[in-house]
């Protein structure tokens, strides 16, 4: 469905929380028109250049977070990087899973040996769901935690970055480099990450088993769920509309 749109004028680019190796992989052939906002919009990332620019980074929180991360049986720790590459930092079933799952190529490396500016995003992976993680990391940064900002982003995985990256600053990472105005953007979302990001834009769609505040903000819900072609539901629809008033 991405390759009919883009045959028929459709620009289009992506959200991932996956690193932009993982995208690449998962898109395959199709090309993007913009940069894609990867590392759960931490990272615009172009692929044609094979470069990206981060919208955020741990930055002199070497001493206070990267070195003082906890070791605790059954969690591992990833750390997402500004050049794209995925840094395992220590190992579990559950980021085993997902590193292969999602197609994600690694190296394994120490914490305390990268720097700060090149982090952004430190993924928690856990193989008991319920262990209170929030509580450890609190105990174990100190009041480094406090001026971090904590995300659920699955059942299993906890997401610490130095804060929320604001709807504006994707915006200006994206569609003013290829002359997209705000009236002229179209969001299709299904997390709470997108949503100032959804406000912004001219137009935004989400599946119809969105969270309640998405669907809320959405001018539009579609008929099918996130994992039963929501997306694609969406864009067949316009390639319709289209070809009806060529």
């Amino acid at each position: 469905m991405l390759q009919l749109f883009a045959s028929r004028g459709g620009r289009l680019t992506v959200f991932s929380q996956r690193s932009p190796r993982a995208v690449r992989s998962l898109l395959g052939g199709v090309r993007l028109s913009a940069p894609a906002l990867v590392c759960g919009g931490t990272l615009a990332y172009n692929f044609s250049e094979g470069s990206g620019t981060a919208l955020c980074s741990f930055e002199g929180m070497e001493e206070s977070v990267l070195k003082m991360l906890p070791s605790l049986s059954g969690v591992g720790i990833a750390l997402q990087m500004r050049d794209g590459s995925t840094r395992a930092v220590r190992m579990s079933e559950g980021l085993v899973f997902h590193l292969k799952q999602e197609w994600t190529p690694f190296v394994l490396s120490n914490a305390a040996d990268v720097k700060g500016e090149d982090v952004l995003r430190i993924l928690f992976y856990q193989d008991k769901k319920q262990m209170p993680l929030v509580p450890l990391l609190d105990k174990a940064l100190g009041e480094a935690a406090d001026s971090l900002l904590a995300e659920r982003v699955a059942p299993d995985l906890l997401v610490l970055t130095p804060g929320a990256v604001s709807g504006t600053a994707m915006f200006n990472a994206v569609c003013p480099p290829v002359g997209c105005a705000a009236e002229e953007l179209t969001v299709v979302a299904n997390c709470t990450q997108m949503l100032e990001l959804m406000r912004l834009a001219g137009h935004s769609v989400v599946p119809a088993d969105a969270a309640a505040e998405l669907r809320l903000a959405a001018a539009q819900t579609t008929l099918t769920d996130h994992d039963t072609g929501a997306a694609a539901e969406y864009l067949y629809n316009l390639v319709r509309g289209a070809e009806a008033t060529a």
